[in-house]
Order: structure tokens, then C-alpha cells, then sequence
């Protein structure tokens, strides 16, 4: 018999990973009602399997991936945001990942709706998603080179170039 829906709080989800995952789960908070868990690479997967799988926490939906860009010495971390259409509870999984060479699995055959969001991510942030069934360009055309929101990508804004035309009030006259 299948149990009757019911939102768990960040507290019951914390305490159903943890005996699960027990020293995987490196940091939990409570996010303004959503469940927030740090885990290790390792068990990224596994965790948004449990999560999805496990009756009582039902989390069906994938919201989105995304990532966080804290520099060199901080490095990346990917957020994968999880939402339940039964329950009606929310959670997001993190995982840190290095600045150099940054690799996580990929949920996208978990969630198909992360296909897309993981693309994103691997092409705005330079992350790859080990297994990801089609690491291809979503949004910049195949020429562009770079992770455009990476903090070390140079921005045309920061760079100062002359401007080509003529300065304001300058500009000649057709005749």
C-alpha cells in the first residue's frame, strides 16, 4: 500500500540521508523550508536515486542544475534542485567540485529534465557530467571558446579598446 502524501521538513530529510549516507552528507541546512545537502561526489548520484525513489520522499521532478563559480581557491559547486509532485516538499544537492578539471556524474537519466541544464552548465561553466548521453553545445555557437560565466572569463566590458568611430558630436554630415 502506498503511504498518503506528506511534506516532510528539512530536519525528516536530513535525518532519512544521513542514516543513509551517513558521513557522505557533509553539510545540511534548512534554506527557507528547502532541504539543503553538501554531499561528496561520489555519492551525488546515489543520493538524487534515493531521493527520487524512496516513497516517503518522492522527489520526481528536477527544477534544475546549475553551478557556482567561487574562484580558483574555492572552486565549483553544482546544485541540483528537487522537487516533489506528491509530497509537495523541496530539496537541493550539492557537491563541490575543484576549479581544475571539474567532473561530476550526471542525473540526467534520472530526471530527464536535467539533460538540458546539465548541457548548460558543462558549456557556461566548463563542468563535465561523466556519462551526460550528449555533451554538445546548448546556447553559444560552435566557434565560441570559453565558459562565459566563469569568473576568470575575460569580459568584453573589462577590456578597454579604442572605440572605431568618430568621437560623439564629431559625426560627419551626408551630403
Amino acid at each position: 500500500m502506498a503511504s498518503s502524501p506528506r511534506r516532510l521538513s528539512p530536519p525528516e530529510v536530513e535525518a532519512r540521508l544521513r542514516a543513509r549516507f551517513g558521513q557522505d552528507v557533509l553539510a545540511f541546512e534548512d534554506q527557507h523550508g528547502h532541504a539543503v545537502a553538501t554531499v561528496s561526489t561520489g555519492v551525488y548520484r546515489d543520493v538524487c536515486r534515493f531521493l527520487r525513489d524512496e516513497p516517503e520522499l518522492g522527489f520526481d521532478y528536477c527544477d534544475f542544475t546549475g553551478a557556482v563559480d567561487w574562484g580558483d581557491e574555492g572552486g565549483f559547486e553544482v546544485l541540483t534542485h528537487l522537487f516533489s509532485t506528491t509530497h509537495h516538499h523541496n530539496a537541493r544537492v550539492k557537491v563541490k567540485l575543484p576549479h581544475e578539471d571539474p567532473v561530476c556524474p550526471t542525473v540526467s537519466d534520472l530526471f530527464p529534465t536535467s539533460d538540458w541544464h546539465e548541457r548548460e552548465t558543462m558549456e557556461m561553466f566548463g563542468i563535465r557530467f561523466e556519462g551526460h548521453p550528449q555533451p554538445v553545445k546548448l546556447l553559444l555557437s560552435e566557434p565560441f571558446e570559453g565558459h562565459p560565466l566563469r569568473k576568470d572569463f575575460p569580459l568584453m566590458t573589462r577590456e578597454a579598446k579604442p572605440w572605431p568611430g568618430a568621437a560623439e558630436g564629431e559625426e560627419e554630415e551626408e551630403e
